[in-house]
């Protein structure tokens, strides 16, 4: 299998290798502060998937949409968009866009300006739509000239806007009034970038390092933007701030190398944010977004992982809700006062810092009131594996909890002091699961508990409930926990929400909007601590 599979090098060189996604490249400012670039294909089998069930909708309000009164300013606009946007819904309707949702696309910066590419399937077909929105909508798009050139254009004083189509792309973007001219022919390929993303090797790294070279990719660059903010960096990024923001320019004779270089530091403790797909299909997609931390921030992150009982990637496709988290408190109460106690010993010199030093000399003072068993803690879970609804009320839960500590009796101790009534019920920490008799806590049946030292506690509800219990008590460590997680199941939500709303949920709108959400299958992200630096591992399944 190792032998068959692509590694992460030439899914990379492949998806740059291509002469389309060199020349979307070859727009975009090598330096531009952030970047997101689909390299086309996948994406119409999910879109016409959720579109499908989203139609049912579109057709039940299309009377609601042919009664919209007109006598409003902007009535016959929305009438004509949610008129087009009903067409698209239908079966084919994507293509009545014009634009190719297999196409390559692109999102970035021109300076902090954002501007979009995407290739067109049928250019006519995109004129088409907007002369039936201009005519039926009873407005019109403006049109300016950049040389010989046409472009639909807007804005105001300070902010200028523009489209075209130009050589079967749509190309829109935004600029400052004053550096209008010199943005739009960037943006419409006037005049070429010094450097572009075609020349530089970082988003042959980024793709590389983050294995998203299947389907697309995003950035966005701390470093470029703060040495924008500086006054430093590339010409065309301080050129569009200092048009943004005039006043900014007065500052940057005044900033001390020391300022410069602190700032500069703290952007490189997460340097870039990184995100994108790594699998998309009919069935849904899983992507991922990643903080690029420094080497030494990300060990001290890894450092502070702890493994839940039961809390893994896999409770996303089990569970109707899920939401937990696992790190050591110990641990993290100690690298923050550490950071606290290195900052407090080299404090920032830059004036506009001051408030890190604050920070960091208040960080310790009094560590006193921490309970002794907070830094035994290591996490915990709740998970909702199954719920019945009878009405507005339950008639079956099947669900679980978990608190892992390294002395669980401690935590029990210290709750039992704050509400002595759990007193009643025994307790143990020896791994033995006991149970409660049914009704003992309303509408919850089917309560067992157990406790393990150096494990934590565990308390279930439903059929099978003390099997849970001592399954989890008994699990083994994950070898690489999430720092948190949160999962949900909207189909499964619905279904259980359907009878909560009796005669409503009948109704043909609202039965309609129901459908919408059962497509939505296990959804849910993990958030984990690698050497990369965070990683949010986030997916959707479509049913």
């Amino acid at each position: 299998m190792a032998g068959c599979s692509k590694s992460n090098e030439q899914v990379a060189a492949a998806a740059l290798a291509d002469p389309g996604v060199q020349a979307l490249l070859s727009k975009i400012p090598a330096d531009t502060p952030y970047a997101f670039i689909s390299f086309g294909g996948s994406a119409r089998p999910m879109i016409e998937k959720i579109y499908k069930s989203m139609s049912p909708v579109m057709e039940r309000i299309g009377p609601m949409i042919d009664q919209m009164p007109m006598d409003d300013e902007w009535g016959p606009l929305a009438k004509a968009i949610l008129v087009e946007l009903r067409a698209v819904m239908k079966d084919g309707g994507l293509d009545r866009t014009g634009i190719d949702i297999d196409g390559r696309a692109a999102l970035y910066g021109i300076g902090m300006m954002p501007a979009v590419r995407w290739t067109l399937k049928d250019p006519q077909a995109l004129r088409d739509l907007l002369a039936r929105v201009q005519t039926a909508g009873n407005v019109t798009i403006p049109v300016c000239k950049l040389g010989e050139a046409e472009y639909w254009c807007g804005g105001n004083s300070e902010i200028k806007v523009a489209a075209a189509i130009v050589s079967g792309e749509l190309i829109l973007g935004a600029a400052p009034a004053s550096m209008a001219d010199k943005v739009f022919e960037l943006l419409f390929g006037k005049t070429a970038p010094e450097r572009s993303l075609a020349d530089s090797p970082k988003l042959r790294d980024l793709l590389t390092s983050w294995n998203l070279g299947k389907h697309n990719v995003g950035y966005v660059d701390t470093r470029a933007i703060v040495e924008a903010f500086l006054g430093e960096g590339d010409p065309l990024n301080k050129d569009v701030l200092a048009a943004l923001v005039p006043k900014l320019t007065e500052k940057w004779p005044t900033l001390t190398q020391v300022c410069k270089d602190e700032a500069r530091g703290l952007a490189a403790i997460a340097p870039m944010l990184v995100f994108g797909t790594e699998a998309m299909d009919e069935n849904g997609f899983e992507g991922v977004f990643g903080v690029a931390l420094r080497s030494d921030v990300a060990q001290d992150l890894k450092s502070l992982r702890a493994s839940v009982p039961g809390l893994s990637k896999e409770v996303r496709g089990e569970a109707i809700l899920a939401m937990g988290g696992g790190f050591d408190v110990g641990k993290a109460i100690e690298w923050v006062l550490r950071k606290g106690a290195e900052v407090t010993k080299s404090p920032y010199q830059c004036p506009e810092m001051a408030d890190l030093n604050q920070l960091a000399a208040k960080i310790g003072q009094d560590t006193s009131s921490i309970p002794k068993w907070v830094p035994g803690l290591r996490g915990g879970s709740l998970v909702l594996t199954d719920i019945k609804m009878s009405g507005f009320l339950p008639s079956s839960i099947t669900a679980y909890a978990v608190l892992s500590a390294a002395d669980p009796r401690a935590v029990y101790e210290a709750i039992k002091a704050e509400t002595p009534a759990i007193a009643a019920y025994e307790f143990s920490d020896d791994g033995a699961v006991k149970t409660l008799p049914d009704g003992t806590v309303p509408f919850v049946n089917g309560i067992a508990y157990g406790a393990k030292a150096g494990t934590g506690a565990v308390v279930a509800i439903g059929p099978g409930s003390e099997g849970t219990v001592s399954q989890l008590l008994a699990a083994p460590e994950v070898k690489d926990p999430p720092l948190a997680l949160f999962a949900y199941d909207l189909a499964r939500i619905m279904d259980q929400l359907e009878p909560v709303l009796g005669g409503m949920a009948g109704q043909p709108e609202v039965a309609a909007v129901f459908d919408i959400y059962k497509v939505f299958g296990p959804s849910g992200y993990e958030i984990y601590a690698e050497d990369r630096g965070l990683v949010f591992k986030a997916g959707m399944r479509l049913r």
